[in-house]
């Protein structure tokens, strides 16, 4: 016999070797009888799992869609300041206590803000925070804020500018 025959039949008893050693790692059935896998035998749990997920964020979408008579655990309070600023009427002024921590991105502080109902538009006041002016100056801590203030007045509230 040639060499290269013989070089040539051990290079493919090599390859076949070791894509059998792959198969076996990884699970493939290329042919070969095995034993049945255990995700085949999960397929059904999980599907059923699913549909009850399904099924709680369809409820949780009619919830939302009604209007709810509870409301927010913010509760609305006025202050002698706002009193002067309208004149001595009173002023309705939703205020919530913002909770700063360590590594908190302008998205969620605006976040936090108009799920409290103290700012409108969320966007605006992320868009405010991310300006050079206050980029990187939150400062952690708590801070009382009301739905009176404007976005300029909670952005040096909560970055610790000057007024």
């Amino acid at each position: 016999m040639k060499m290269s025959a013989i070089r040539a039949f051990g290079i493919a008893l090599f390859l076949v070797g070791a894509l059998l050693a792959l198969a076996a790692r990884f699970d493939l059935n290329i042919g070969l009888p095995t034993k049945a896998s255990p995700n085949a035998e999960n397929v059904e749990e999980l599907q059923k799992k699913l549909d009850q997920a399904n099924k709680e964020i369809a409820l949780l979408k009619e919830q939302a869609k009604q209007p709810s008579k509870e409301t927010k655990t913010d509760t609305p309070k006025t202050t002698a300041k706002e009193n002067q600023k309208s004149g001595g009427a009173p002023a309705k002024a939703t205020t919530m206590s913002l909770q700063i921590y360590s590594g908190i991105t302008p998205y969620i502080v605006a976040q936090k803000l108009e799920d409290g109902g103290i700012i409108d538009n969320s966007v605006e006041m992320e868009l405010l925070l991310a300006n050079p002016k206050y980029a990187r100056s939150l400062q952690i801590g708590s801070y009382e804020v009301n739905s009176s203030m404007s976005l300029e007045e909670i952005a040096k509230l909560i970055t610790g500018k000057k007024q």
